[in-house]
């Protein structure tokens, strides 16, 4: 008995969809690998920009022995703009840059603390900013803002 001979020209339907199906997952895991990705070159940019007003800071304390004065949130201390690089900015895209100083009162020499504190909307930027710093930068982080401390009260970071 001779069979039908079947000239297959293409692809059956069940071997679509199992091609579609796999570059589906596969398609998922790259997008949610970028999203991550992202998070973490926005925390590293982050911790790029304490670290510039970190030395910014610790710069103008060298040329003046005194820190520089507070601001509000987003706003540049004067003192540090022409230490800093030209077009630096505290407001960012994802994220706001704040300095602080707080002198406390009746402490002594090393009265103050001097931060820089960043707020963002994004918890997710928040839980990677802080895995980045991990334990060997000291940092407070409470809610959608996380303190970086640049001198602490005992007069050290």
């Amino acid at each position: 008995m001779r069979r039908p001979s079947w000239s297959r020209r293409g692809f059956t339907l069940i071997e679509l969809l199992v091609v579609f199906v796999v570059l589906g997952i596969l398609s998922s895991i790259a997008i949610l690998k970028y999203i991550d990705l992202r998070m973490s070159a926005q925390a590293a940019r982050v911790a790029a920009d304490f670290n510039a007003i970190k030395i910014a800071t610790y710069a103008y304390y060298t040329d003046d022995y005194q820190w520089p004065a507070e601001v509000s949130a987003g706003v540049i201390p004067p003192e540090l703009v022409p230490i800093l690089a030209s077009g630096y900015t505290f407001v960012r895209d994802l994220y706001t840059l704040d300095y602080d100083y707080f002198p406390i009162s009746g402490s002594g020499p090393g009265g103050y603390i001097v931060g820089v504190t960043v707020t963002t909307p994004n918890p997710k930027l928040m839980t990677k900013l802080e895995q980045i710093l991990g334990r060997n930068m000291p940092f407070i982080s409470a809610g959608g803002s996380l303190t970086y401390i640049i001198v602490g009260s005992d007069g050290a970071s």
